[in-house]
C-alpha cells in the first residue's frame, strides 16, 4: 500500500462507513481512522476489521496534530482525506464545525493531500450551490463548500463534495426517534415527500470518489435513496415490521422543535422547500442504493418479519 487516506469521523456512522466500504472495495489504501480515543471500545472494534487499519489519535479542534499523528503511524503519503464534522451534540454546533471544516481543508493543503472528499448536506438539488438556507448547520457546510472551491481554485488539490440528505438512521427505537417521526408528522403537509439515505449508500460514495478521483474530482452529488410522505414511512414501517411507527406526543415534539432551533428550522425548510436529489440517476450507478424497506431489514435497528 502506497499511499494512505485519512478518515475523519471513523467511528461514526458516516466515517465508519466510508471504511466498509473502503475494505469491501479491497481498496489498495493504508486507511487511518481519526478517533478521539484509540482505546474506546468502538476504536478497538474497528481496528479488528482489518490490518490495513490504523488508528490515529486527534480530535478535529487540532489538524495539524492530527497529521503529525498521522505521519507517526504510517511511511505512506497521506494522498485523500474523508472529511466529516459534527453540528449537534457533544458540544458542537454549526460554528465549531465550521471552523473545523475550514482547518482541515488548510491542513490537507499543507500536507499535499491529493483529494479530499467532503460530507456536507443537500440544500435543494441544484439550489445548494447558491442557497445556503435558513438552518444553522446548513450554512455552515455551505460556507466550508464555498472554502474548498476558493482554496483549491488553482488545482491544488482534487475534491468531491457529497451532499446527503435525511438519515435513515435518524429513526431508532427510544425517544430520539420517536421525536424524528412526530416532527415529520406535525411539519410536512400530508402530500409533501422527503429524501432520505442510508449512511452506508454515502461510505459507498465517498469510497467510489477515493478510489476513482479523476471521475469524481470537482463533482458535487446530492445523495438520496428514497422519498416518501409520511403516510407512506409509517405503512413500509408497518409492513416490514409488524408494529405501528413509534411516535410521541405532538406537543412535546412541538416544544423540542421551539427549543432546539436546528431541528425546528430544518423541518419547516422540508416542508417549506425540501431536498432535490436525483434518485434515479444515483441508482444508475449504484442499483443497490437502499430504499426504506430495504434499510429496516438489513441494517435498522428495529426487528423486521
Amino acid at each position: 500500500m502506497s499511499r494512505a487516506v485519512l478518515i475523519t469521523g471513523a467511528t461514526g456512522k458516516q466515517g465508519g462507513a466510508v471504511i466498509k466500504a473502503l475494505l469491501k472495495a479491497n481498496a489498495d489504501f493504508e486507511i487511518l481512522a481519526l478517533t478521539r480515543d484509540a482505546q474506546s471500545a468502538s476504536a478497538q472494534r474497528l481496528l479488528k476489521q482489518s490490518p490495513k487499519i490504523k488508528l490515529v489519535t486527534g480530535n478535529l479542534d487540532a489538524t495539524e496534530n492530527i497529521f503529525s499523528k498521522a505521519k507517526e503511524v504510517t511511511k505512506a503519503p497521506i494522498w485523500g482525506v474523508f472529511s466529516v464534522q459534527a453540528a449537534i451534540g457533544g458540544g458542537a454546533n454549526s460554528r465549531t464545525e465550521e471552523v473545523q471544516g475550514k482547518a482541515l481543508i488548510d491542513s490537507s493543503l499543507s500536507h499535499g493531500v491529493k483529494h479530499l472528499v467532503y460530507s456536507s448536506v443537500d440544500r435543494g438539488g441544484a439550489r445548494s450551490d447558491s442557497d445556503p438556507t435558513d438552518i444553522p448547520h446548513f450554512i455552515s457546510k455551505h460556507n466550508v463548500e464555498q472554502y474548498l472551491y476558493e482554496k483549491t481554485r488553482g488545482g491544488q488539490m482534487g475534491w468531491t463534495v457529497l451532499r446527503p440528505v435525511a438519515f435513515f438512521e435518524n429513526l431508532v427505537p427510544g425517544f430520539m426517534g420517536k421525536v424524528f417521526a412526530t416532527s415529520w408528522k406535525i411539519n410536512l403537509k400530508k402530500d409533501r415527500k422527503l429524501q432520505l439515505i442510508a449512511t452506508s449508500d454515502i461510505g459507498f460514495f465517498a469510497a467510489q470518489a477515493l478510489l476513482r478521483p479523476d471521475e469524481y474530482r470537482g463533482q458535487k452529488i446530492s445523495l438520496a435513496g428514497d422519498e416518501l410522505t409520511y403516510e407512506q414511512f409509517t405503512a413500509i414501517f408497518k409492513q416490514k415490521t409488524g408494529e405501528t411507527m413509534p411516535t410521541t406526543f405532538e406537543f412535546v415534539t412541538g416544544i423540542i422543535n421551539s427549543m432546539v432551533k436546528e431541528l425546528g428550522y430544518m423541518f419547516k425548510w422540508f416542508d417549506r422547500v425540501g431536498y432535490g436529489a436525483d434518485i434515479q440517476a444515483l441508482r444508475q450507478i449504484n442499483p443497490d442504493m437502499k430504499d426504506f424497506a430495504t434499510w429496516l431489514e438489513k441494517e435498522s435497528q428495529f426487528k423486521t418479519r
